[in-house]
């Protein structure tokens, strides 16, 4: 079966071993000496208009490039799949297009949601492993593929993804979407709560290390449900 033709099935692509090689192969771009100074720089901006995540995609500068019109999207002709490598252009100018920061993607492509109208990528949203527990990321949906519900299938999805794969707590960061994650059973937990492993996530180590930035980014967590 080609990638592109590979459905979403929660559950069914993270392994310890593919978790080990992608929090690997990201901890090795994100402490790079170019990616140390690029989040300098986008900290910097940050700091001086409260939007981290807006400074970023402009600092990749896709962020502003236009999209093609996708026409009229009718949800019962999304389809959701698997993301792959070939997808990666296009996730960036997706994610940059949301005001989410659209880095480190090619460590987790793989992992992604990916949803797809008449071969044009209208969606997305990740998931992260970090041992027993998992981060959602980059959840976005394009502006005329809004108000079908995508993004609550997104979510949906992608927490069955993160339990499906072993994970008991989910946790995420968001700025301007927060009171959607509240609705959803999320709640706000303080960095100095978050166990370690999940502090090795890519946006946990920005958010500590530069507060002044990221000081309206809401850290939060979706706890397993107690049995």
């Amino acid at each position: 079966m080609p990638d592109s033709d590979i459905p979403f099935e929660p559950g069914s692509y993270w392994t310890p071993k593919r978790a080990r090689d992608a929090l690997v192969a990201m901890i090795a771009s994100r402490d790079s000496p170019e990616m140390q100074a690029m989040m300098e720089t986008v900290a910097a901006a940050g700091a001086a208009d409260a939007d981290p995540a807006a400074a970023m995609a402009l600092l990749v500068g896709e962020g502003a490039r236009p999209r093609a019109s996708a026409g009229v999207i009718r949800r019962e002709s999304c389809v959701f799949r698997r993301g792959r490598a070939g997808d990666l252009p296009t996730l960036v100018l997706l994610i940059a297009a949301g005001e989410l920061p659209p880095l480190f993607l090619e460590p987790f492509v793989d992992g992604f949601l990916v949803v797809e109208h008449q071969d044009r990528i209208v969606g997305a949203g990740g998931v992260e492993m970090y041992g027993e527990d998992a981060v959602i990321r980059s959840v976005v949906v394009d502006a005329e593929a809004r108000g079908l519900g995508l993004g609550l299938e997104i979510a949906r999805l992608l927490d069955e993804d993160a339990r499906a794969s072993g994970a008991r707590n989910v946790f995420l960061f968001s700025l301007h979407a927060w009171r959607f994650w509240l609705r959803l059973g999320y709640d706000e937990l303080p960095l100095d709560q978050w166990p370690e492993p999940v502090r090795e996530n890519w946006q946990y180590q920005f958010v500590a290390r530069f507060p002044e930035a990221s000081r309206d980014v809401h850290a939060m967590v979706k706890r397993a449900d107690p049995r």
